[in-house]
């Protein structure tokens, strides 16, 4: 039998890979529920209002679920179940993504593929060997849209797909009825002292990943559409003209002065690399425990934001001629990409409306122009220190 993990993943398909996840925030949430589900049904958590705690530490066998099991068991305070989903949202995601996927490759359902220039376009690729499990998932899913009573394995398999926002993807010709997801969280078919604590975990999965992904989405599409306005307006707007009096007055020596020059300059170098470095932490999902990664993305957006504010300053709408121009293009390609992936990523719901669902070409092409910026910035700097 799989794991609630590894169902889910299987699930998420394509989404598992390096690619930038539309659903990274809520997926998170319902992975750290999903290995709560699995130690829930494996009779070793239980939960009350205020806390979730270990009944018996005794290993499961499966590796990733006995770490998650031994970090619970190893709190000293108590704390409820809503935390413990953040917290594992937060910290664990990657590694349970990770080790669930290996597990799988290690059953022969999925098959690991290695990828040329890793380091930018992401992890490994993953392609399905047995679509048997699968077929048998959805089988499963769309069963218990029906009248009757379904296994307790597949309600709580329809609370986790829910909370990823997947069910639309999974069927998308039938008519989801909110009415009977919800019936189906409410129904107590376990009949032991395990009920409950399914019941908590996916009524709390739903809850956090939605209000995760509504924040995350909300912040996320306005700086991706202040980012992508101004690229466009470095894009289209008239340079800045020579000042036609001296000395310049203050505004103008943002522009024309050799001192602020520079310091925009450096500024500019800074915003950039530092996006660049939290790209490849990203990519490689080298996320620390004390950041989702849906935040690194966040937090490179809202640099990207400030890099355009820095080429208005440093460049004031000019683009300058031969190389300067192509580095000037470069960037603008790199800020323009960038924010029209993110606001299709932070748009998904508006996009779904008018039948957008995929957003791969601007986050691809984000990438491939990203690759050529560092040596770029980098010949610029020494061509000005030079000359």
């Amino acid at each position: 039998m799989l794991t609630f993990t590894e169902e889910l993943i299987l699930l998420l398909g394509e989404e598992t890979s390096g690619h930038l996840p539309t659903r990274q925030h809520a997926a998170d949430c319902a992975l750290a529920g999903a290995a709560l589900l699995d130690l829930a049904f494996a009779y070793r958590i239980d939960t009350d209002l205020e806390r979730l705690v270990v009944t018996d530490p005794t290993p499961t066998g499966t590796a990733m679920l006995d770490r998650i099991l031994s970090k619970i068991d190893g709190q000293a305070h108590a704390t409820d179940t809503q935390t413990w989903i953040r917290a594992l949202a937060v910290g664990d995601a990657g590694e349970i993504r990770d080790q669930t996927l290996a597990d799988l490759v290690a059953r022969g359902i999925l098959e690991r593929h290695k990828v040329r220039l890793s380091w930018a376009f992401g992890g490994d690729r993953y392609s399905v060997l047995d679509d048997g499990p699968v077929r048998d998932i959805r089988a499963r899913i769309e069963a218990a849209f029906d009248e009757g009573i379904p296994d307790p394995r597949d309600i709580a398999l329809v609370a986790l797909t829910d909370a990823c926002q997947l069910l639309p993807d999974l069927f998308p010709g039938r008519a989801i009825e909110r009415a009977r997801i919800a019936q189906l969280r409410r129904m107590d078919l376990i009949g032991s002292e395990v009920a409950g604590t399914i019941a908590d975990i996916q009524r709390t999965i739903v809850l956090a990943a939605r209000a995760q992904a509504q924040r995350y989405r909300t912040l996320l599409l306005w700086f991706a559409l202040i980012g992508t306005a101004a690229a466009v307006t470095i894009l289209l707007a008239p340079p800045i003209p020579v000042p036609d009096q001296f000395p310049p007055t203050a505004l103008e020596r943002l522009w024309f002065d050799t001192l602020w020059q520079w310091w925009s300059g450096w500024l500019l170098v800074a915003l950039s690399f530092a996006g660049l470095i939290i790209a490849v932490i990203i990519r490689k999902r080298l996320i620390p425990r004390v950041a989702g990664s849906q935040w690194w993305r966040l937090s490179h957006v809202i640099l990207g934001v400030a890099c355009a504010l820095a080429l208005f300053a440093h460049t004031g709408f000019r683009f300058g001629q031969n190389f300067n121009a192509a580095l000037m293009g470069f960037y603008l390609a790199v800020l323009l990409s960038g924010g029209l992936a993110g606001v299709a990523t932070g748009g998904v719901p508006q996009l779904r409306r008018i039948g957008i669902v995929r957003i791969g070409k601007p986050l691809r092409i984000h990438v491939l122009a990203l690759i050529p910026l560092p040596v770029l910035l980098v010949v610029h700097v020494v061509l000005v220190l030079l000359y």
